[in-house]
């Protein structure tokens, strides 16, 4: 099924990141997801998740870019690094979880982090 909606951090839409559902509760299938822009998703019907199943949310996201240097002098060579920022309650240990229902325009899914 086609899957979409909405993601945001503290009132402000998600500008880059990832969202991916897991098959939960003997819903079988792979599990699938897709970039998150600008406070957006979609995941179309050719690789969505199955209808009727139940998925666990996982929502990952990166801030702007940053310089960084391994030594603590300061010194040395700097990294560009983009830190994620979504807390783990979001991802790794998310507890959030979704249905979805048989009749496509009822799967927009919309997260308020």
């Amino acid at each position: 099924m086609r899957v979409w909606g909405t993601v945001s951090y503290q009132g402000q839409p998600v500008e880059e990141g990832r969202i991916i559902f897991f098959p939960v509760d003997g819903t079988p299938g792979p599990s699938t997801g897709t970039a998150v822009k600008q406070g957006r998703y979609e995941v179309p019907a050719r690789s969505g998740p199955r209808a009727g199943g139940v998925y666990r949310v996982k929502i990952t996201a990166v801030g702007p870019e940053r310089s960084y240097s391994p030594n603590l002098s300061g010194n040395g060579p700097k990294y560009t690094v983009r830190d994620q920022f979504i807390p783990a309650e979001f991802n790794r240990k998310s507890t959030l979880q979704v249905n979805i229902a048989a009749r496509a325009e009822e799967n927009q899914h919309d997260f308020e982090l």
